[in-house]
């Protein structure tokens, strides 16, 4: 029966039976026999087949309402198990975008699986959106991400500061004039952008360059956004962007100035061709932070997960539980 469950929840967040077929491993014939199955047990269709995208039928949301509270019972069940035994069995949901998948959650992982080499790790790569919906439904357990949250529906444990840096390709002729602000990648690594003896630069001196920015919905967007206001004018965008790492790659080929961290230029490839300039304010720091569901049942794989980072990034959260 959980079985079928899983495969009608599978069809329907598919939008489609071929779909769902390949993410499930399982023939599309063995899939919709499956779906038939349930369907002449109920006596009704849950699925409208004549729409495109597949459509649910009025029995189809009632029986998806009820599938989703039972699976969420048996997961809650299971982790409530596993809880009894300890940290020597049970499972813990990771997500991340593209570039907190790939900066943090590397070292995250390494650490938690040589401390607690019993738990079972899945990590999903998502938008921050996607990732906060699947939050909400339990399929995560913890987010790592920065910027702004739904206080209403999740609580966070901040870990980290990102600084944000001004990335302005090397052969850009405005850097004759801040010969004492500009700085090199080694420059970032040896920390001179946290040093108050570094000059900060106002972007209104670089109003004549091409930007290349992170669309909106992102983070980095808002703080790109809040800083071009606060020198007063708006930039010229050559192009919006997904990621963060497009972004650095693209700025390095000289297509234009960008908004990058100093933990990404810290973990990405070493270059000569971009240059780096401190900014100052609030939207230059960002606090990056584990978010958990509001009030959620908090297994002892995530508190573990936890206090695994805390003690990685040598933090104390004296709010933890």
């Amino acid at each position: 029966m959980l079985k079928e469950m899983e495969y009608v929840l599978a069809v329907w967040e598919a939008r489609s039976f071929s779909a769902a077929a390949r993410q499930l491993f399982v023939s599309q014939p063995a899939l919709s026999a499956a779906v038939k199955k349930v369907e002449s047990e109920l006596g009704v269709p849950l699925f409208d087949r004549a729409r495109s995208p597949l459509g649910l039928t009025d029995a189809g949301r009632a029986y998806m309402e009820a599938a989703e509270r039972v699976i969420r019972i048996r997961r809650d069940l299971k982790r409530y198990c596993d809880d009894l035994a300890g940290l020597q069995s049970g499972t813990l949901a990771l997500g991340g975008t593209n570039f907190f998948a790939s900066c943090f959650l590397p070292p995250m992982i390494e650490a938690f699986s040589r401390k607690y080499p019993q738990i079972r790790l899945s990590v999903i790569e998502s938008d921050s959106a996607d990732l906060y919906n699947r939050l909400a439904e339990g399929k995560l357990d913890v987010i790592v991400d920065s910027g702004v949250y739904d206080a209403t529906r999740c609580d966070s444990t901040p870990f980290y500061t990102d600084h944000l840096l001004l990335a302005v390709p090397a052969g850009a002729p405005i850097h004759a004039r801040f010969s004492d602000a500009c700085m090199t990648r080694q420059d970032v690594l040896a920390g001179r952008h946290l040093s108050a003896a570094t000059p900060a630069v106002s972007l209104a001196a670089f109003a004549g360059m091409d930007f290349l920015l992170l669309g909106p919905g992102n983070d980095m967007y808002r703080r790109a956004k809040g800083l071009f206001q606060t020198a007063g004018y708006a930039p010229r965008v050559r192009l919006y962007l997904n990621q963060l790492m497009t972004a650095f790659h693209m700025a390095r080929q000289g297509l234009g100035a960008t908004f990058l961290t100093d933990t990404l230029v810290s973990l990405s490839l070493p270059t000569n061709a971009l240059f780096f300039y401190r900014l100052e304010g609030a939207l230059a720091t960002r606090k990056t932070f584990l978010a958990m569901q509001h009030k959620g049942y908090r297994t002892r794989a995530i508190e573990g997960f936890v206090q695994v980072v805390l003690e990685l990034y040598h933090m104390e959260d004296k709010n933890f539980l």
